[in-house]
């Protein structure tokens, strides 16, 4: 049952196509267990205007929207101001896990009901979107603090992930802001509080240094 007192949940819908777009709104309401405000966006001309003004904690988008969206991009405008914001890949076929690696999670338009309510929940659960609450890490920035307190470098993360050194120093720096941590002794607290690595794997080849978020 809906708490009708709980803060309402802004949800986006970025999709070119009326019947997934329209599909997946209705979807939402049907499953939610909060209480959404609903955007549609149907066109990329005024994604950017849309969003920055609506400020969704949810924005659910095809990763092709616009051609293909760079989430980064989306994440680290603070014109935007999406620094907050949940993305969600609005998926109707396969697409290459690169492309989606940098979402904090993906809908099929296959999924039945029930994950679709568990996926909402956890998202509004997680977000609400508490502003104390630390931002949600994305699957990679977990996957990279692992490296790095197991004692890898940029370049060798780089190349384990078959990304540029640019790509992972971005990943490093949203993982600073995100947490807070600014230290390679809190990175490999977290990391081991976290269960991201155990005790036995923390054989450091080399400390972390601060200098690497920056």
């Amino acid at each position: 049952m809906i708490d009708r007192n709980r803060k309402s949940i802004k949800v986006a819908i970025a999709e070119t196509s009326l019947i997934l777009r329209s599909g997946v709104a209705a979807a939402l309401t049907k499953v939610a267990d909060a209480q959404l405000q609903i955007m549609e966006i149907a066109l990329y001309t005024n994604f950017e205007n849309k969003v920055s003004t609506f400020a969704p904690d949810i924005l659910i988008i095809n990763p092709f929207f616009g051609g293909k969206t760079n989430i980064d991009r989306c994440k680290n405008n603070k014109d935007l101001g999406l620094g907050n914001t949940k993305f969600v890949a609005l998926l109707s076929g396969f697409v290459d896990q690169q492309i989606i690696e940098n979402y904090d999670a993906t809908i099929s338009i296959y999924d039945d009901n029930a994950k679709l309510s568990a996926l909402i929940s956890k998202l509004t659960n997680s977000a609400n979107l508490d502003d104390n609450e630390e931002e949600q890490l994305s699957l990679r920035e977990r996957e990279i603090i692992r490296e790095v307190v197991k004692g890898l470098t940029n370049k060798e993360i780089a190349q384990k992930f078959n990304k540029s050194i640019y790509t992972i120093l971005t990943h490093r720096r949203n993982i600073a802001r995100k947490l807070h941590i600014h230290s390679s002794t809190g990175l490999a607290i977290y990391a081991i509080a976290n269960g991201l690595v155990s005790k036995d794997e923390l054989k450091l080849k080399k400390r972390p240094s601060v200098d690497d978020f920056e």
